[in-house]
């Protein structure tokens, strides 16, 4: 069984709109239901889970059932962090998945994610236990203290810009966690910075460039105008 995990109970102090960014509406309808649908429409996925910020699980229950997200199978409350949501989710899933089930961690911000996408990830991870969606830079890089100032320039090629979807085997991502709690590792963004912070080797598996993430305004009006091409498309 192939299960996505989304993501979905952050907030951000420094985002400018009047509900969190998961639920701000494009085009009449939240951010969320076009990552769920992503997963809804994926042929290898069985299950859905959503961890949910406090306060807007029977809104995601509802987004279901206006969407038809009929794989959503249980919604949790999230974490105060992206480390914190997926272990309650995780440990929500304990006594429902088997050691060797495929569990999909996705942003619920990450709205865009293609179908060839998930895919590599749950392939990856068939075959290393692990498969994290990453993409290369075309930036060039600099490390700097405050922002204002480079003290030393890194060759791009020693980096990789992380993403989600972050696709674990079940039993790989309890060890993990686990492992973590018995360290001491807390407030981490993702399962993947865990895994590094453990000095683990990370697998990665396809991203893009498209697969966006919603940190501020200007996201969201750079995921309609993307949103519409792709509707303005001709189909093949």
């Amino acid at each position: 069984m192939n299960v996505a995990l989304i993501l979905a109970g952050g907030t951000d102090p420094t985002f400018q709109m009047s509900v969190p960014k998961q639920f701000v509406n494009v085009f009449n309808r939240p951010i969320i239901t076009y990552t769920l649908e992503a997963f809804q429409r994926h042929k290898d996925i069985d299950a859905i889970m959503v961890a949910c910020l406090n306060g807007w699980q029977e809104m995601v229950n509802v987004y279901a059932k206006q969407f038809n997200i009929d794989k959503l199978k249980w919604i949790v409350s999230g974490g105060k962090d992206g480390q914190a949501s997926a272990r309650i989710g995780i440990l929500a899933l304990q006594d429902i998945c088997r050691a060797d089930d495929v569990i999909v961690l996705h942003d619920s911000i990450r709205p865009f994610v293609s179908e060839e996408i998930i895919t590599d990830s749950i392939r990856v991870c068939r075959n290393h236990g692990m498969g994290v969606a990453a993409v290369r830079t075309m930036d060039t890089i600099m490390k700097t203290a405050d922002g204002k100032i480079g003290t030393e320039s890194i060759s791009r090629y020693a980096i990789i810009r992380i993403q989600t979807p972050q696709a674990y085997r079940m039993d790989r991502l309890l060890d993990i966690h686990n492992k973590a709690v018995e360290a001491g590792i807390v407030g981490e963004v993702d399962t993947n910075s865990v895994v590094s912070k453990l000095g683990e080797p990370v697998y990665f598996s396809k991203g893009s460039d498209l697969n966006m993430k919603i940190n501020t305004v200007e996201d969201v009006e750079m995921f309609k105008a993307l949103y519409r091409m792709q509707q303005e498309k001709p189909k093949e």
